[in-house]
This record gives C-alpha cells, sequence and structure tokens, in this order.
C-alpha cells in the first residue's frame, strides 16, 4: 500500500531522526531498567516539552508513513487508498480456548454475516475515548492504515503515539513512561520524560495510543493481569492488558491491529469495543494504485491474458508482486498468467545468505517449507509453533531472514514470508497452499500421492491446494514433467475428468425429476454441486491442458446457472473450458452474477465464436454492464436461438441498475433486423417488452 508524501511545518532534522525508534525484528531486547525518581513538573515544562514530543512523533510518522513500492519507479504523486473499512459483530462466543486451532478457512468465517455497517477513514477519526481494534489478514494494509491514523491525529492535535508491538518484545519489567516514551524517543532528560509523562495523565483525552501488530507480540494476553499503577514496572504484556482495559489513561483513545485469531483470545476484561475489518480496495482503487507504479499497457496486458490477476490486485501485498513479477518474468514460468504461475515466480526469488543472512542451503530451504506448510494444512493450522518450525529443520531464530525477493529496476522489494516470534504465519496464507501443493508435486512418494489423489484432493479443504497442484503438473508452458511428476499428471489427470465427470452428471439430475416436489435441500444440493463443478473448472483453466478441457466439454451440463455472484477467480476457467463445448445449451443463465464490464465482456467474447442458435435460452438479468457492452451483447444474437434476457441488466448514474435505454434498445434491433432469426430479446420486464426481428 502507497501513501502519498505530505508537508509539514516540522523540520525534520538528522538529530530528531536519529532519536527515532530503531526497528528491532522481533528480537527480544536486554535494556537494564531503574525505576525513575518521582518529580513533579510546572505547567509550562510540561507545555514545552510536549510541543516537543509532538514533533519528534510527527518526525517518526512522516519517516515511517512515506511507504513505497521499493525498487519500481513510482509516479511524483501516490494516490491515498485505503481498502474497504467494515464495523463488524465479532465477540459471539465465550473466550476461545487457548488450545483451539485456527484454521484456514476461519478466517473468511469470521466475517461471514457479520458486517454491521462500513465505514469510511473520516469514521476512524471521530472515535473518542474508545478502545477499537482493526483486524485483517496479512498484507491487508493495516500498519499502513494505523500510520495514516496516527498523521491525521496529529494534525487535530492529539499526542499520537504509534507503537509497533513487534519492537517491544522487551525481557525485562519496565513502567508505562520507559515503554511509551523512554524507549520511543531514547536520548532526552529525566526532566523532559517527567514533563510529558505528567501532562499525558492529566490530559488523556488529547492522547491517542497506537499499538500496531498484536499478532506480532512475543507474550500472551490469554490470562487476565492484575490492575496497576502508572510507575509499576511490570512484564509488558501486563502493560499491554491495562491499557486495553482502560485503566491506564481512561479517556484516550486506544487503537490495536491485529491479525483477527489474536483477537480471539482476549479475555473479556480487554476486549476492544468496536471491531473495524480490512477488506480490499476497490476495483478503481487498486487500479489507481496500479498505475503509479506501472502502467494502462501492463494492466491492459494481465486484463487480456489473465483478468483473474487484477482481481489479486485488490490486496495490496498481491499488488506488489503482480507488478513485479511481470516486469520482471521468469525465464523458467514465462508470463504470471495464472496464480499458479505467480507463486511459482515469487518463490524463485527466495534468496537468503547473499542478502539476508540465512544460512544453509536454499533447496534445502525450501523442501522443509514445502514440508512444514503440507503438514501445517494437513492439520488444519495457519498458526505455527518454534517447535514446529524446529521439527521441520527451520530455526526460528532466524525465521525473520527468510524473505521473498521481487526484482524490480533499482533495487528488490522483499517481504518476510514467516511472520510473528513466538508463534508463527505466512506472510500471505497464499504462499502455505502454494508451498502445501509443491510438496504434494515435488514431496511426495508416487504411492502416497496416488492414494493422497483418491482419498483427499478433491475435499472441500485442499480446495486451493488443488488448483496449484494442477498449475504445477498440467501448466504445459511450464517446465516439462518426467518420470514420477508424468505418472502423477497421468494419475491426477484421471481424477479430475472422473470428477467433472460426476459432478456434472450430479448437477444435471433435477432435470431428470422436474415433477417432483424440488425441496430446499435438494435445492441447496444443487448448488452445492455447481460450486463444485466450477472450482473443477479453475481447475482445468490453472493446468491450461486442452485434453483435459475437451473432455470437461463433454459432460458440460446443457442447462448451467453461474454463480452468484460469479468471483472473478472463476471466470478464467469456466471460458476456458467454453471454448471446447461444441454441444447444444439449453440455458445459459448469467443472471444476478454481479458481472462487471470487464467480466461480462470476456465472457461474451468467448460465447460469441460459437457456432449459430448454439445456445437455445440465455439470461443476463441484474448486472451490471456499461453501456459500451452493448456491442457485445450484439455478439450474443447469432449464437442465441430463442430468448435473450436481459433486463435490469446495465449500470446507472448512481450505482444501481437500469434496464437498456431506447439508444441501446435501437442499436440491438437494428442488429436483430439485419440476421435471419426467430429470436426475442426482453429488455423489460414491467411492463413485459420483447424486440424482434421485423425483417
Amino acid at each position: 500500500m502507497a501513501e502519498q508524501s505530505t508537508s509539514s511545518n516540522v523540520n525534520i532534522t538528522d538529530a530528531v531522526l536519529n532519536q527515532s525508534p530503531v526497528i528491532k525484528d522481533a528480537q527480544i531486547v536486554n535494556i537494564n531498567y531503574t525505576q525513575p525518581p518521582s518529580t513533579s513538573s510546572s505547567d509550562e515544562d510540561e507545555w514545552n516539552s510536549m510541543r516537543k514530543l509532538m514533533k519528534l512523533c510527527i518526525s517518526y510518522l512522516e519517516k515511517e508513513g512515506k511507504l513505497r513500492l521499493q525498487g519500481v519507479s513510482a509516479k511524483e504523486e501516490i494516490p491515498v487508498v485505503h481498502p474497504a473499512i467494515h464495523e463488524i459483530t465479532y465477540y459471539d462466543r465465550d473466550t476461545v480456548p487457548v488450545d483451539e486451532k485456527y484454521e484456514p478457512e476461519d478466517h473468511n468465517k469470521l466475517f461471514k454475516n457479520k458486517i454491521k455497517r462500513e465505514v469510511c477513514f473520516q469514521d476512524l477519526l471521530d472515535q473518542k475515548d474508545r478502545f477499537i481494534s482493526i483486524v485483517a489478514s496479512a498484507g491487508s494494509g493495516k500498519t499502513v492504515l494505523s500510520l495514516r491514523l496516527a498523521k491525521a491525529f496529529s494534525l487535530l492535535q492529539r499526542l499520537s503515539i504509534h507503537l509497533r508491538l513487534m519492537d517491544a518484545n522487551y525481557e525485562q519489567p519496565l513502567t508505562l513512561r520507559q515503554l511509551l516514551l523512554e524507549n520511543m524517543f531514547p536520548g532526552h532528560s529525566e526532566e523532559f520524560y517527567t514533563a510529558c509523562f505528567s501532562w499525558m495523565q492529566k490530559n488523556a483525552d488529547k492522547i491517542v495510543l497506537i499499538l500496531d501488530g498484536l499478532d506480532q507480540a512475543q507474550y500472551s494476553l490469554e490470562k487476565i493481569s492484575p490492575k496497576i499503577n502508572y510507575n509499576a514496572c511490570v512484564p509488558v504484556k501486563d502493560l499491554v492488558f491495562n491499557l486495553c482495559r482502560k485503566q491506564f489513561f481512561p479517556n484516550s483513545l486506544l487503537i490495536i491491529t491485529s491479525r483477527p485469531h489474536a483477537m480471539l483470545y482476549l479475555p473479556e476484561p480487554a476486549r476492544p469495543q468496536v471491531i473495524y475489518a480490512l477488506g480490499d480496495f476497490s476495483v478503481f482503487n487498486s487500479h489507481e494504485l496500479f498505475l503509479a507504479f506501472a502502467d494502462e499497457y501492463l494492466w491492459r496486458k494481465i486484463n487480456t491474458t489473465s483478468s483473474q490477476m487484477l482481481s489479486m490486485c485488490r490486496n495490496p501485498l498481491m499488488l506488489q508482486m503482480i507488478i513485479c513479477s511481470n516486469i520482471h518474468p521468469s525465464e523458467d514460468i514465462g508470463d504470471a498468467s495464472t496464480p499458479t504461475r505467480l507463486f511459482a515466480t515469487v518463490m524463485e526469488n527466495l534468496t537468503g545468505s547473499r542478502h539476508f543472512q540465512y544460512p544453509g542451503s536454499l533447496d534445502e530451504l525450501n523442501t522443509r517449507l514445502q514440508t512444514l506448510a503440507f503438514h501445517a494444512t494437513k492439520e488444519r493450522k495457519v498458526i505455527l509453533t518454534a517447535k514446529e518450525l524446529r521439527n521441520a529443520g527451520v530455526d526460528p531464530t532466524t525465521i525473520h531472514d527468510i524473505v521473498v525477493q521481487l526484482h524490480c529496476h533499482r533495487r528488490p522489494i522483499t517481504s518476510r514470508l514467516l511472520e510473528g516470534n513466538t508463534k508463527f504465519f505466512f506472510c500471505h496464507q497464499t504462499f502455505q497452499e502454494h508451498l502445501t501443493a509443491s510438496h504434494v508435486v515435488n514431496g511426495m512418494p508416487l504411492e502416497e500421492f496416488k492414494d493422497f489423489v483418491e482419498t483427499s484432493l478433491f475435499q472441500e479443504h485442499w480446495r486451493v491446494i488443488r488448483r496449484f497442484v494442477c498449475g504445477l503438473l498440467f501448466d504445459l508452458e511450464s517446465k516439462a514433467v518426467l518420470g514420477d511428476l508424468q505418472m502423477k499428471k497421468d494419475i491426477l489427470k484421471k481424477h479430475l475428468i472422473q470428477q467433472l465427470e460426476i459432478i456434472s452428471e450430479k448437477y444435471m439430475e433435477p432435470k431428470r425429476h422436474e415433477k417432483e416436489k424440488f425441496v430446499e435441500q435438494h435445492f441447496l444440493a444443487f448448488l452445492a454441486l455447481r460450486d463444485k463443478l466450477f472450482d473443477l473448472y479453475a481447475c482445468v483453466g490453472e493446468g491450461k491442458d486442452s485434453s483435459i478441457a475437451t473432455k470437461a466439454a463433454e459432460h458440460f451440463p446443457t442447462t448451467l446457472y453461474l454463480p452468484q455472484p460469479m468471483n472473478s477467480d472463476l471466470v478464467p476457467g469456466f471460458l476456458y473450458v467454453m471454448k471446447h463445448v461444441t454441444k447444444q445449451l439449453d440455458l445459459l443463465s448469467l443472471a444476478a452474477c454481479s458481472l462487471d464490464a470487464n467480466s461480462f465482456h470476456e465472457i461474451a467474447s468467448i460465447i460469441k465464436e460459437m457456432k449459430p442458435e448454439q445456445i437455445l435460452k440465455m439470461n443476463i438479468d441484474y448486472n451490471f454492464l456499461q453501456p459500451s457492452n452493448i456491442d457485445d451483447v450484439i455478439g450474443l444474437l447469432r449464437v442465441v436461438r430463442d430468448r435473450l434476457m436481459m433486463w435490469d441488466c446495465f449500470i446507472d448514474d448512481d450505482g444501481g441498475r437500469r434496464d437498456a435505454n431506447q439508444d441501446e434498445r435501437k442499436i440491438i434491433q437494428t442488429a436483430l433486423n439485419q440476421i435471419e432469426t426467430g429470436l426475442e430479446v426482453v429488455v423489460d420486464i414491467d411492463p413485459f417488452t420483447m424486440l424482434r426481428s421485423q425483417k
């Protein structure tokens, strides 16, 4: 996530910058503390000291807040964009047991049906004396957002102290003053610290404390800490716990950022009053930020070859990786046109001792990481302990030296592959999933692989891994497969085709029993089968094996309803199979799929290449097409034989839906008159209006 640098009245001198906190990369810090003497200060001393402290805070925020996509030449003005922010209901259960597993699927479960409302950045600035938390998965922009909040509150004349909890893993006990002032801004006089801390106690309503990265703290807040006073010298976890319970600075605003799981374990006294969850960038914002570091040509190229990659750009971390991987694609892998290729390109740049002092062989390290990821995924874990890392041959003390390096114009952009201290996580869950798939493909013995494919791979838990496995084994443009890999490819191909045949036939069963009562449980089973079918299509598209696509097309349902909504990651696989469909289709329904202009254009571009009148009925109602899509609609007229339904399929000026307007209807009518067809085009349901050929 990038930020536009803003001007400030504060002069940032070298001396001030040298007083900014030093990033310690989650190391344990040993400092010999003594209890500070109790001294008093005058109001004037306090005010003068506070003016100096605020300048120090702003200098730190200016320094830390200038975030760039390293190594990529960016435009002078970087757009300030934010991910979607939602207030959510979070604590709908008692405290989670410490030994309960946080599974890969849990992140989505935490937010499903829990959104209360969408908020904006300004809403976060309107907070008063509250304790709030901002939660999100890795790479979603928590730290950047928290730095922007701190800067914005500073402009509102509030003292904003931004503390990375990863940098506060102190081993010795310390006081609150030492945590927030002396260690953050070292090198000042005793009188300065005393005056500032005295002012803070008297003016808590003017303080904003931002504790960034609770999940990266080396301690746990799972047990209730005793209440303490301002001068107590205690472990850091007790200070943080008492900040959470508002024992300190009760009228201040406290903001904590974290991955979701760390907040789940907080006991009742330390739970935030409000929780905000970060989502993705909007399509517009991701495009805007993309163009700040790349250009429209690259955007269009990716949109043409692999549009699902653009949807991944809505995550800040993925945006960086996609831009860098497309600017410098791997010679062995080719264009990063699928998620498998993208992560294969990124993992090729896993670097060690040359840049980050990681000892040992990189190939050996990669194998260990693959094994570690596989066993964690098998046990439904995304949180790993130091013991589990050691068991996999990975040294927890050097884990932060394992980075992903992306080669760019001037210098590499790097991201830590694993984060955490006593508990560890892959920087993005997809890394764990790709490493898991790599173990399945490269690390499993042949007989074990055969058993795994037959018994496990097609279960829901392995859905993303299944796509990566297909991409690694089937992609003909990647490295050639020989020996065991070729046999693994044959085994997987056989079972994937079997699954396509089985699921397609089950999906069509309701058509055979139209006269029977279609009860809700049958309908839910029908939807589940459809979702499985489209996920199999995604596997086919990931592997780009035309022989499998041909077999999938043979079993393609003659009546098919696309998922509602149709996620952009499903579109490429669906279209790859559609290219090979030669049979006549009774109904193809794209209704209520929330298709935007680009997605509909992609789908229409494939359909209009099908045989004349190959589809009997087609439905594109309730989507979000642009006026430019009228040409795509015209392209469908030769392919659909009986009826094309298209009411409420265009987006209006307010973001809602509308019917085709008079100009668009005139264009459709003219096109109908130019072809031999009995097609009826339903453009308006109220009143029920059809366009027919008038020839």
